[in-house]
């Protein structure tokens, strides 16, 4: 019997080898070395491994094991990415791996002995694994070479089709950085004026305590899509300054959250009267009207039944977490 050791000792096989060339071992219990002194189990019958090793499968994984090189690392102008194959071609790691199939280089996502011959790939073993590498200017030339052999228009169709999809990749993400690069833009630009003209708003109401926001907010501009977005900014902050101290059923509470949606609603009216779009957002993130929240304004979550008949019926199912129309 001999165990994994004693095949790699003397036939120089590597464990994949003796996995797909052998297979299963012929005995699974566990022996004791007389050597060593240690314990082994998965034993091969000596007569059916040295017959392996004389078959024509056997001489050819030996000899792909005898080209395999050693090393941690590829040689230098060798890569185990397609990504940079494909990289240097204009198309992506998939597209490049799919072409050296269809010129026989690749098979399985290793290295074919078609490659190993022609110089454009070789395996490698680092002690552990096997690793594909592959001779970048030379795959790459031959890439380019097989599509311009005349009567043979199937690796140029692949290399046409991978670039065109490539490009029209690229022009996708081109004009999808572009319009983020825009929307940066134009949302900085935003909150600069808002951030002006919530400055301006305070200094009014500063000047006139007994003024709404509202009428402040309409007094300092007149563009709808910025009263909306100044009115929820300083909303937010003039409901919290004027609800400390509150509990979560204080009617004075719900009065007050009521009053900023009545406004808000007037705003957006408004705004689409004079063909304005108004969206659901408020600086850089978007509120989805749903259990709590609607225009954009959290609201508290009210439990009393009487609390909730001091408030009109549309925003009800926001105070009880309900959504509209629910029937519940």
């Amino acid at each position: 019997m001999m165990t994994r050791a004693d095949i790699r000792t003397e036939l120089g096989w590597n464990d994949d080898m003796i996995h797909s060339l052998l297979q299963n071992p012929d005995s699974t219990s566990v022996r004791r070395c007389k050597n060593t002194g240690g314990y082994t189990s998965g034993h091969y019958y000596r007569d059916r491994v040295l017959a392996v090793a004389q078959s024509t499968e056997g001489r050819a994984a030996k000899r792909r094991w005898d080209v395999t090189l050693r090393g941690d690392t590829p040689n230098p102008g060798w890569t185990t990415r397609l990504g940079d194959i494909g990289q240097a071609i204009g198309i992506t790691a998939v597209a490049a791996g799919k072409i050296l199939e269809r010129m026989g280089f690749r098979v399985g996502k290793c290295v074919t002995d078609s490659a190993v011959a022609a110089g454009i790939g070789v395996r490698r073993w680092d002690g552990y694994a096997i690793h594909n590498d592959w001779h970048l200017d030379r795959v790459v030339s031959a890439i380019r070479s097989a599509a311009q052999v005349p009567g043979n228009p199937e690796v140029a169709d692949a290399l046409a089709a991978a670039i065109a999809k490539q490009e029209a990749r690229e022009r996708v993400a081109a004009r999808k950085r572009e319009h983020e690069e825009t929307e940066a833009a134009r949302r900085q630009e935003e909150e600069a004026v808002i951030s002006v003209l919530q400055a301006d708003l305070r200094a009014l109401r500063t000047t006139d305590p007994g003024m709404s926001l509202l009428t402040a907010v309409e007094y300092i501009t007149s563009d709808p899509a910025h009263r909306i977005a100044l009115y929820r900014r300083c909303s937010a902050e003039d409901l919290s300054i004027r609800t400390r101290g509150m509990g979560q059923d204080d009617l004075l509470l719900l009065n007050i959250a009521s009053s900023v949606a009545k406004d808000l609603a007037l705003l957006e009216r408004r705004a689409k009267a004079e063909g304005f779009q108004v969206s659901f957002t408020r600086r850089d993130e978007t509120v989805t009207p749903g259990p709590g929240t609607i225009r954009g304004l959290v609201w508290p979550k009210v439990s009393s039944p009487l609390l909730l008949h001091a408030v009109p019926k549309v925003v009800r199912p926001f105070l009880t977490g309900k959504q509209p129309g629910s029937g519940s």
